[in-house]
C-alpha cells in the first residue's frame, strides 16, 4: 500500500497546475513574514504545540538532468529556495508571539538553504558536475536543519519560553545576515 500511495501522491503531484502549487507556498524572503491565514491545514490536536509550520528546501531547476558520466548538465545553474508549505501547516491557537517563533522555524529553513547555495557555489567554483557531490550536501546541511529545528523547540519549549525565543531570534538573523 505504501508504494500505491506513493505513486498516487506523485501523480498528483506532476498533474497539479503550477499555479495551484504557487498558491499553496510561499518562497522565503527577508521581506515577507508569515500571517496566520497562511497556515491553512486543518489543526492536528493530537501534536504537542499550537502551531505547525511545514516547510521544505527545493533544489532548482527542478528538471535536473544526469548525464551518463553522473555529472548534472548545466549544473552552474543549481540553487535551492526555501518554501513554507500552506497546506500542511496549521494552527490551533493564535498568539502574536507564537507566529513569530513558528517564522523562525521557516527563517531556520531559509538559512540552511543559503547554507546548500554557498556550498554549491564553493562546488560550481571548483568545476565540480558530479550529482552525488550535490546530493551530499543537500543530506548533510538537511540534516543539519532538522537537529536546528528539534534544538530551537527544544531550548524555548515550543516557543513558550519568551527569553529563549529572543535569543533565537538574534542568532538565527546574525546567521542568515553571514549566510546571504
Amino acid at each position: 500500500m505504501k508504494t500505491l500511495s506513493f505513486i498516487l501522491n506523485l501523480v498528483i503531484f506532476i498533474f497539479l497546475p503550477h499555479q495551484l502549487i504557487a498558491q499553496s507556498q510561499i518562497e522565503w524572503s527577508a521581506d515577507v513574514k508569515l500571517k496566520w491565514d497562511d497556515f491553512q491545514a486543518e489543526a492536528d490536536t493530537n501534536v504537542y504545540g499550537f502551531a505547525l509550520t511545514a516547510y521544505k528546501i527545493e533544489i532548482l531547476p527542478k528538471n535536473v538532468q544526469v548525464d551518463q558520466r553522473n555529472n548534472i548538465v548545466g549544473f552552474q545553474k543549481l540553487t535551492t529556495k526555501a518554501y513554507f508549505l500552506k497546506n500542511e501547516s496549521w494552527v490551533y491557537k493564535k498568539d502574536d508571539f507564537l507566529l513569530t517563533h513558528e517564522q523562525l522555524h521557516f527563517d531556520i529553513a531559509a538559512l540552511h538553504s543559503n547554507k546548500m547555495n554557498k556550498q554549491f557555489t564553493a562546488l560550481k567554483k571548483k568545476k565540480i558536475a558530479n550529482y552525488d557531490e550535490y546530493w551530499k550536501v543537500y543530506e548533510e546541511v538537511w540534516q543539519d536543519c532538522l537537529a536546528m529545528q528539534r534544538e530551537y523547540d527544544r531550548a524555548t519549549k515550543h516557543g513558550q519560553n519568551r527569553e529563549a525565543n529572543k535569543l533565537w531570534f538574534k542568532k538565527i538573523e546574525q546567521l542568515l545576515n553571514e549566510y546571504k
